[in-house]
């Protein structure tokens, strides 16, 4: 007759992942694109920052723009989170300087 042994069970060790930081560097700083006249509209494949609905500021780039009501607004690829977002005109700018105490209703 055979004898069954038990196999003690072996943990599996989960890959580990590097995590990307969320943080706005000097590289994302420097592809931002500097419009002349804050009125005037980002063009697709320009990149700016925007306000979140939490009111932080996130860094992203502009896919299309629309225009509705005489303002426009921007279908943007968040670059921390990879999705999309779509924003007025007002909440987005060149620098993050800009959003000192602007804040979304």
């Amino acid at each position: 007759m055979a004898i069954k042994r038990k196999l003690k069970q072996t943990k599996k060790e989960k890959p580990k992942i590097a995590r990307t930081s969320r943080k706005i560097t000097k590289k994302h700083k420097d592809k931002v694109t500097i419009r002349e006249h804050k009125s005037d509209p980002y063009k697709p494949n320009d990149c700016c920052f925007y306000l979140t609905k939490n009111n932080k500021p996130h860094f992203a780039e502009v896919q299309s723009v629309h225009e509705h009501q005489d303002s426009y607004y921007y279908i943007l690829i968040d670059q921390f989170d990879f999705r999309f977002v779509t924003v007025e005109h007002k909440y987005c700018a060149d620098d993050e300087k800009e959003f000192k105490g602007i804040k979304r209703k």
